[in-house]
């Protein structure tokens, strides 16, 4: 992208604001902006003076607000006007979770109020049966998980894949932390 790249996000905000329908973005768009932010990080990172330093950080903090924006009138735009395919793979994969989301959330409204008690329960194992990558940062006893199953013990820096339940009792008490794995993002 050349080095007019807050300009021409600016201008393609402004367009995409202004316009009624879903525009064509180029297909390496955000992958542009992505490597002008990196080559941005490294110029600081090179031993540069305050001010240069203030200055990217603004830069980034302008990147990220209008990219924010952006994404956000384009997905609303898609979503609305049925058009998901003509977004860029980066956006598509933004609302497939998003739809997936709504998809789930409508079928257990559904299921509820038609009096379905076993989806309600298939619902209420799948997420208790769900489990969360974390890393450890302290020493941790034994414990046994809602699946009544033991784990551990685990020291610092152990990675275990543990039932939600007890992964959110151990981040919340700072034992661990979340490990983001390829199938969460």
């Amino acid at each position: 992208m050349p080095e007019a790249t807050l300009e021409h996000l600016k201008r393609r905000l402004e367009l995409e604001t202004q316009s009624e329908i879903l525009l064509q973005l180029p297909s390496d768009f955000y992958a542009g902006i992505s490597a002008y932010s990196q080559r941005l990080k490294r110029s600081v990172a090179a031993g540069a003076s305050d001010v240069v330093v203030r200055l990217a950080a603004v830069q980034e903090r302008m990147i990220e607000s209008m990219i924010r924006q952006l994404l956000q009138i384009r997905r609303e735009k898609a979503m609305q006007q049925g058009a998901v395919l003509q977004l860029l793979p980066e956006e598509r994969y933004v609302c497939s979770a998003e739809q997936k989301f709504e998809r789930r959330f409508q079928t257990l409204v559904e299921a509820i109020s038609a009096g379905q008690p076993s989806f309600v329960e298939f619902a209420h194992m799948t997420e208790n049966q769900r489990s969360i990558t974390v890393r450890f940062v302290k020493h941790v006893n034994e414990l046994v998980g809602l699946d009544l199953r033991r784990y551990g013990p685990f020291e610092p820096e152990d990675v275990a894949s543990i039932p939600a339940a007890s992964a959110d009792i151990l981040v919340a008490g700072g034992d661990a932390i979340e490990v983001t794995t390829r199938d969460d993002v």
